[in-house]
């Protein structure tokens, strides 16, 4: 059966593992805070469950999923979109995946971060400037359209996320954002312009907004894809380690 957050009791929440790779992501779902379904065999007694992120189209599985689960959820959603699973080398979640995705690739999960409190002092290059993110300066975000859709609106997103921009001639060539936070735990992203890269804007955003983020007593974590070495590169650099690899798998909407 499909319910909304506003249904999901504790039995559910039980249900998912937040130490899986990226499930903070399925917690917002859950909690009501991001945009996706919730499926689950039984309210009041679950056995197992999965949330999609509605933007993403990534499943998170909980509680005991068969094959016929995996299978039946996987068709089901790509008749709406994309569908995405993660999970760990050793999962048992790897044996009950369907054949043929169109992608089938590795991705680092980094949850531990010691401070290098060194690039808080870096100066910016001459013309650029720093900025805390506001709401004037998101709609010139990157991700505009996909970050609405997964907040459905600029008052939920603005109160959720915390952000850091570069200003270029008062445009937005840089910006690290976060999702939103559960469990005390907080996603750092960041995206810069192509003409505006190889000048270490990305390591001064992102350092800005961590410190922000730690301040406010959130722990921070990082995820990109494993041959994404600029971004593997970054997350050592602000001092991101204890990374672990994870499977990704996808298929595109039927």
């Amino acid at each position: 059966m499909e319910i909304s957050a506003k249904q999901v009791n504790v039995p559910v929440l039980g249900l998912f593992d937040i130490t899986k790779p990226t499930m903070p992501r399925a917690f917002n779902v859950l909690e009501g805070v991001t945009k996706g379904q919730i499926l689950v065999d039984d309210l009041a007694r679950p056995s197992w469950g999965v949330v999609r992120e509605a933007v993403y189209g990534t499943l998170y599985f909980g509680g005991v999923a068969n094959k016929l689960h995996v299978y039946s959820c996987v068709e089901h959603f790509r008749l709406v979109g994309e569908v995405g699973i993660g999970c760990w080398l050793d999962d048992e979640l790897n044996g009950l995946l369907p054949p043929n995705p169109g992608y089938d690739g590795r991705t680092l999960y980094f949850t531990e971060r010691i401070a290098n409190n060194d690039l808080l002092n870096i100066q910016l290059p001459s013309g650029y400037v720093l900025a805390m993110r506001d709401q004037s300066l998101f709609e010139q975000s990157f991700d505009y359209k996909s970050t609405l859709d997964s907040f459905g609106s600029i008052e939920s997103l603005m109160n959720q996320t915390l952000g850091s921009v570069i200003l270029h001639n008062d445009k937005v060539v840089c910006e690290a954002a976060t999702g939103a936070p559960t469990h005390g735990l907080i996603e750092v992203g960041v995206t810069t312009h192509e003409s505006h890269r190889q000048l270490g804007l990305a390591a001064i955003a992102c350092a800005s907004l961590i410190a922000r983020c730690e301040a406010q007593g959130y722990k921070t974590w990082w995820d990109c894809a494993k041959q994404n070495l600029s971004s593997t590169r970054l997350a050592r650099k602000l001092g991101y380690q204890n990374e672990r690899e994870y499977r990704y798998i996808w298929w595109q909407k039927q």
